[in-house]
């Protein structure tokens, strides 16, 4: 019945209102300037969307924010998430916090890859593996083919990544070739 629009700048929330003014929903969504989650009132929201951002910033957020809509009458119960980099830093989070992930989707928009994460509180799960935290378990477990067109892509790119640094003898060459590790085991889940 009720939604909240929330941003930490200006000019987004500005640009909230006239879309919400423009498609008459001022009774259902109020625009609100905060930093995070610092505005929202305890028991006013019971699913939480977080996107447009990375996964570090994402982070921050909820461990600012979340533990005070959490803790009263009328918990927050679910959050969907949309980091744009570093999903296994969300992942994690939420892993460590009890949120466990029910479902995950994979997409492409403009030649963009973006995965959408939605996790309920309460209940536990086995812990994440280091390749299910950064492409994600479910994606995997269902062989998503947007999430293989990924793997494929970000494979060729870190092939490419790793002659280069072989031609020029870098010493960075491992952490490249853990991240090729993590992207093979995630490949064969498709075989």
């Amino acid at each position: 019945p009720k939604a909240y629009a929330m941003d930490i700048n200006q000019g987004p929330i500005e640009s909230a209102i006239k879309n919400i003014e423009n498609y008459g929903l001022s009774e259902k969504i109020q625009a609100i300037k905060s930093n995070g989650l610092e505005k929202l009132e305890p028991e006013k929201a019971d699913t939480i969307i977080i996107a447009g951002m990375g996964g570090e910033l994402i982070v921050n957020i909820l461990e600012n924010g979340l533990a005070k809509l959490e803790n009263c009458s009328r918990p927050v119960k679910e959050l969907v998430l949309s980091p744009h980099k570093r999903g296994d830093l969300v992942r994690k989070y939420l892993e460590e916090h009890k949120w466990h992930i029910t479902d995950e989707k994979m997409l492409i928009d403009m030649n963009k890859f973006y995965t959408i994460i939605k996790a309920e509180k309460g209940q536990e799960s086995y812990p994440y593996s280091e390749t299910e935290l950064l492409y994600g378990r479910i994606l995997l477990d269902r062989q998503d083919a947007t999430l293989k067109k990924y793997l494929d892509k970000e494979n060729a790119k870190f092939q490419k990544i790793k002659q280069k640094m072989i031609e020029n003898q870098s010493k960075d060459l491992l952490e490249v070739e853990k991240i090729l590790e993590y992207n093979r085991v995630g490949r064969e889940s498709y075989d």
